[in-house]
């Protein structure tokens, strides 16, 4: 019989904020308990105590200022957490945080309890530094992976030699990890080229039951102010500027003027919301949704026709992968990450500029080429399955933990 393992998970970004790591821990906890295996989470900032069947410790956290969606852990010592509450000391304060492992009371007296066999550090930062403090007092084993590139975002948030920074420090606290598994080979070929080493692929599965092309349902979009005749132009994922949405945008005016027919729906928030909207103000048939998660989610994304996904900064691209699922071609830049996921001129097109951008969307506008690739692309979903990747992972874990008991 198997042994049930116990695994702690340390997570930069969890649940109440949305995004792709957070539903990616989601499907990863979900498959352990299925599986009778016990986890407890550690995340930073407010929420539930508890997610599915699994506790969840909550370490107070600030929002760090170069990037809002990412929460630094807020320090033990007084004076250093009053700090942390001024933009300019929170990145020396965080850089001393993530470089340097160190210990806190509320994980020390959590793990003792747990006394897990191994611990999983997803996208580690200050928590991360955390998690391997105490891999390195337990002597436990560690597997980390690697969901965001907080690398690329830095040209776009104008900090000086912030991408050489997050260089080094990507491969200073991941060569501390026995085992680094990335999403893609794009994103396995970038973290060898830092030097580091043992990187495996954990890739990302999709629930093609859920994201299902039979869900359409054109009349949903009126919910909207959108027309259930029109073909619809589709994005989904969060409204930031590393997203490149501005782009999108102005593919979508461009072809307003020779397409009457099309209208563009944005399903998601954030920071960028406000600017694109405004961008915007002149033209007709758009809608933004907001946040949409489940069953919602995937009636609006069958109801859609081309998924367009302007980002270059993806190690990944769920959302690629459910809108394949729900039956939509997807258009995106050929970047890390979405190009092992778009075949051009199978599934979707990928593209090397803004006007190849807005071009690929063009071609789908033929009904006949439309029609021919949303089928490819749901064929394509169907073969990418959660069950067979989060076996692969639980197998990952096993192989550490045998390796640590020799």
């Amino acid at each position: 019989m198997t042994k049930k393992l116990k695994i702690a998970i340390f997570t930069e970004t969890f649940l109440p904020q949305v995004n792709g790591v957070v539903r990616t821990i989601e499907k990863i906890v979900k498959h352990l308990e299925k599986k009778g295996h016990q986890v407890k989470l550690f995340a930073i900032g407010e929420g539930e105590d508890h997610y599915s069947q699994s506790p969840v410790i909550r370490l107070a956290g600030v929002p760090f200022s170069f990037y809002k969606e990412l929460y630094i852990v807020k320090p033990e010592d007084k004076l250093l957490g009053k700090l942390t509450e001024f933009d300019l000391s929170q990145t020396p304060i965080a850089a001393l945080q993530a470089l340097i492992p160190s210990k806190h009371s509320v994980v020390e007296k959590e793990l003792e309890d747990f006394q897990p066999d191994l611990i999983h550090l997803a996208t580690p930062v200050t928590l991360g530094a955390i998690g391997i403090y105490y891999v390195e007092k337990l002597k436990l084993p560690c597997l980390s992976t690697f969901h965001t590139d907080l690398a690329s975002y830095a040209p776009m948030y104008q900090v000086p030699y912030m991408e050489e920074f997050v260089n080094a420090a990507t491969k200073m606290i991941y060569s501390r990890t026995d085992r680094i598994l990335v999403p893609s080979r794009s994103s396995q070929k970038q973290l060898r080229k830092l030097g580091l080493k043992n990187i495996g692929i954990f890739g990302r599965g999709v629930d093609y039951k859920l994201f299902d092309p039979n869900k359409s349902n054109k009349n949903i979009l009126e919910n909207y102010g959108l027309d259930p005749k029109k073909k619809t132009i589709t994005y989904v994922g969060r409204l930031a500027d590393e997203k490149s949405l501005p782009e999108l945008i102005t593919s979508f005016k461009d072809l307003k003027q020779k397409h009457d027919d099309i209208q563009l729906l944005m399903i998601g928030d954030g920071p960028s919301k406000k600017n694109l909207l405004e961008s915007l103000k002149e033209e007709q048939d758009y809608a933004f949704a907001g946040l949409k998660k489940g069953e919602e989610l995937a009636e609006l994304f069958a109801s859609g026709d081309i998924f367009a996904f302007p980002s270059r900064t993806e190690t990944f691209g769920q959302v690629v992968q459910e809108a394949m699922a729900s039956g939509l071609p997807v258009v995106g830049y050929n970047s890390p990450g979405v190009r092992d996921l778009i075949q051009d001129t199978f599934n979707g097109y990928l593209v090397d500029d803004q006007e190849g951008f807005t071009e690929a969307i063009a071609k789908l506008l033929d009904t006949k080429t439309l029609d021919k690739l949303s089928q490819n692309a749901r064929e394509f979903a169907k073969t990418r399955s959660w069950e067979c990747i989060l076996d692969g992972l639980i197998d990952e874990y096993q192989k550490l933990i045998d390796v640590n008991k020799r």
